[in-house]
């Protein structure tokens, strides 16, 4: 499955003057107990690393299988003599069915994919030589490579053929992995990205309250009217987007540009009706505080009364 994060840099030549050059991307698939990073310098190869050996791995008559690069399932199957494989023999044995992808490191065996970034994968399907400690299940990706920082770019899109609707992402900034180092985001979840084609732009929100302390806010957007034909699409939806500011009270959501949308903030009577902005990012807000009130009741003046004296 392919879901997208969208970071948003407001103040992207801020960051490049106190020294960030690039966006790390880091991923939970533990329901957020940890997270490893999903981007690095460049893209890299997945890579499977078995335990180290005393002297030998007993891998006679043993059978590993593996689907590489997400392909049909590849079978390694140990001959009964000898009981006891060097670590050499089986990274030979392993290459004799897939050509370069085992290697050493001292006394384990390397499994690496010829192929790089998260499009890359290693899953182990079946194995029964416990010895390598790599069991049924096992799984690693590739790395992406960082998004670096423009001067003026606001947007930075990261897609990510690994992650799934509940994986969990965090990001930072750094300079390339060193210091300056910032603080992590918070949690979020990626999502389906746009059609390509589709000209779609940010809308970006911050809620504090009058204690100047961060506020959780629902916005509620909905284009119930009739659907209008954008960049040769039928754009309109009875279903509402909602969306939730995240523990910093900072919101961002994605729109059709061109689109007439009603947007409200749950728990207020604050709704206002717009026609997207055709920019890489708007302010919601202010975008907000120059539309109509489509609920305002329009009334009559009083007509004034002639009279003579």
């Amino acid at each position: 499955m392919l879901v997208q994060l969208t970071v948003t840099a407001a103040n992207v030549d801020t960051l490049i003057s106190l020294g960030y050059s690039c966006i790390e991307v880091w991923a939970s698939i533990d329901q957020g107990s940890s997270y490893q990073e999903v981007t690095s310098s460049v893209a890299q190869s997945a890579v499977l690393t078995s335990s180290v050996a005393q002297t030998t791995f007993q891998m006679g008559g043993k059978l590993l299988k593996l689907s590489i690069d997400g392909a049909a399932e590849v079978s390694v199957l140990f001959s009964t003599t000898p009981s006891n494989w060097t670590p050499l023999q089986v990274v030979n044995r392993i290459n004799e069915v897939v050509p370069g992808l085992a290697s050493l490191d001292g006394l384990a065996v390397v499994l690496t994919s010829a192929t790089t970034g998260r499009v890359s994968s290693l899953l182990v399907v079946y194995n029964d030589a416990e010895d390598l400690e790599l069991p049924a299940g096992t799984v690693a990706h590739g790395t992406e490579a960082r998004a670096v920082f423009v001067s003026g770019q606001f947007i930075y899109v990261f897609n990510d053929v690994a992650g799934t609707s509940d994986t969990r992402y965090k990001w930072r900034y750094s300079a390339d992995g060193v210091n300056p180092i910032s603080e992590y985001s918070v949690r979020i979840f990626g999502s389906a990205p746009p059609l390509a084609g589709v000209p779609v732009s940010i809308g970006v929100a911050q809620f504090v309250g009058s204690d100047g302390r961060a506020q959780k806010r629902r916005v509620v957007v909905v284009s119930d009217r009739t659907p209008s034909v954008l960049a040769g699409s039928a754009v309109g939806d009875e279903v509402p987007v909602i969306v939730d500011s995240d523990d910093l009270g900072y919101l961002q959501l994605t729109l059709v540009q061109g689109a007439k949308v009603r947007v409200a903030i749950e728990g207020t009577v604050y709704v206002r009706e717009f026609i997207v902005p055709s920019t890489e990012v708007f302010d919601l807000l202010a975008v907000m505080a120059t539309a109509p009130d489509p609920f305002t009741v329009q009334t009559t003046p009083p007509l004034l009364i002639r009279r003579s004296i």
